[in-house]
């Protein structure tokens, strides 16, 4: 094989290319977007479920029986 069918084939062989990064205001963005699905999914949790963050002697107090 020549040198000039060589150079061809390289230059059709694939390659990888990197994922574009993303810019600092898009991450920004994105990170902003999961706090408020965090939040939004907390909140929720928090009204179906009042025991949740209660410390143990709370949790015990709120359900001791009462003579």
């Amino acid at each position: 094989m020549n040198v000039v069918t060589l150079q061809l084939m390289m230059a059709d062989m694939p390659h990888w290319v990197p994922p574009k990064k993303p810019d600092l205001n898009q991450q920004i963005r994105e990170m902003e977007e999961r706090e408020k699905q965090r939040n939004s999914r907390t909140q929720t949790t928090e009204n179906t479920n009042q025991t949740k963050g209660m410390n143990p002697m709370e949790f015990f107090t709120n359900y001791a029986v009462k003579d």
